[in-house]
């Protein structure tokens, strides 16, 4: 990886596109609740909630229009690991706040005992959002382009031996998005990408993971990662603000650290 980033791009004052569409998947809670309130705070005109999570979805979107304005914030029920449950969040986004110019793709789960649904959300759930996203981004139905940024983790990069599969979901990710970065026909169309991997953070929670022997890899794990410095919400958001709104960043992957700050992270292997 390069050094930290030396930019002195000013995320407090800078602003999205008054006309900013965008769908946060995962974002009931954690790093995708974080992610919609700063859209909405720096100005998007529409953002979803998409979330599995029906009462927790409704609770957030309530709360952003409370906190941002009524009609800028809607909840769409959606499993991403279904295809066409993707396809219909779309069509509401559309229906309702016009051209979609932003695509989230944060839903994610870590869960070594369910292959299947750990890979469904990690990375299919990601598959399908991003595609889906080129599609109603595409000019040719209609679209005006726009960015997908695809939420991985510093796990893509390096072996964390008792979450293989959750690193094999992160690493299919990059290397999905990284070839769609180098896609002419795409940056043609005006669709750009962004990968955000972010190290450690405060709302990773032990009692949603699933490990294969649960008693003793929690306890190596949480000793693992108590070694760390576990990042607070607010650094990521302003490191995902920044990959969205900075366009030096555009076609890159961002690596975020608690002790290290941001890094390009596009030429790792």
């Amino acid at each position: 990886m390069s050094s930290p980033s030396t930019t002195s791009f000013d995320v407090a004052r800078a602003k999205l596109p008054p006309d900013t569409v965008a769908i946060v998947t995962g974002a009931a809670q954690g790093l995708g609740k974080c992610f919609a309130e700063g859209l909405l705070d720096k100005g998007a005109k529409g953002v979803i909630i998409a979330d599995i999570n029906e009462p927790g979805g409704m609770k957030t979107a309530q709360e952003l229009s409370d906190r941002f304005g009524g009609g800028r914030v809607i909840f769409v029920k959606c499993d991403v690991t279904s295809a066409a449950e993707v396809e219909a969040v779309f069509a509401v986004t559309k229906e309702k706040f016009g051209a979609i110019t932003l695509v989230v793709n944060n839903a994610g789960i870590c869960n070594e005992k369910d292959i299947e649904l750990s890979m469904g959300v990690n990375f299919n759930g990601v598959a399908y959002g991003t595609y889906t996203a080129i599609k109603y981004m595409s000019p040719a139905e209609g679209g005006r382009g726009g960015k997908i940024i695809n939420i991985s983790s510093i796990s893509g990069f390096k072996p964390q031996p008792l979450i293989p599969i959750y690193v094999a979901g992160k690493a299919a990710v990059e290397g999905m998005t990284r070839s769609l970065m180098a896609d002419p026909r795409l940056s043609g169309q005006g669709i750009t990408f962004g990968i955000l991997c972010p190290g450690s953070v405060e709302t990773h929670s032990f009692s949603q993971m699933v490990l294969r022997n649960p008693e003793d890899d929690l306890k190596t794990l949480a000793k693992d990662l108590d070694k760390h410095v576990k990042m607070d919400i607010s650094t990521v958001r302003n490191a995902f603000l920044q990959l969205v709104l900075d366009e030096s960043w555009c076609g890159k992957v961002m690596v975020i650290l608690p002790e290290e700050g941001i890094f390009d992270g596009t030429a790792a292997n």
